[in-house]
């Protein structure tokens, strides 16, 4: 009696675990789905990130040179004399925009922000 009803408490839990299988593999499919439904946008974003990121450079670059050739041309005082500035100038920071290291930060913020929207 007590070897039969363990063998049907077995039995009921090994197919408890065979259909939490099949539930299980019937969502990583659907996610499976959505993500190759995705894998384009996420390829564009990505490529707009690359390019977005060496146009960054590139004004970061160009601002870079033309600072350099604005502090090329010696500071004068009054007299006439070479002067120096002992200040630094303060990095500016333009209201609304986060410092993003790299194009990982990037495609996280991505989703963050798309998953708010979606979520509103």
């Amino acid at each position: 009696m007590a070897a039969t009803i363990t063998d049907i408490l077995i039995i009921l839990l090994l197919a408890g675990s065979v259909g939490y299988g099949v539930m299980i593999s019937r969502r990583v499919q659907r996610l499976m789905a959505s993500l190759e439904e995705l894998e384009p946008l996420v390829r564009e974003f990505s490529q707009a990130v690359d390019k977005s990121e060496s146009s960054v450079n590139a004004l970061r670059d160009n601002l870079a040179e033309g600072l350099a050739a604005q502090h090329d041309e010696p500071v004068e005082d009054e007299d006439g004399a070479p002067a120096f500035s002992s200040r630094r100038q303060a990095q500016r920071r333009l209201p609304g925009v986060k410092v993003v290291r790299g194009k990982q930060d990037l495609v996280r913020r991505f989703f963050e922000t798309s998953r708010s929207e979606s979520r509103a």
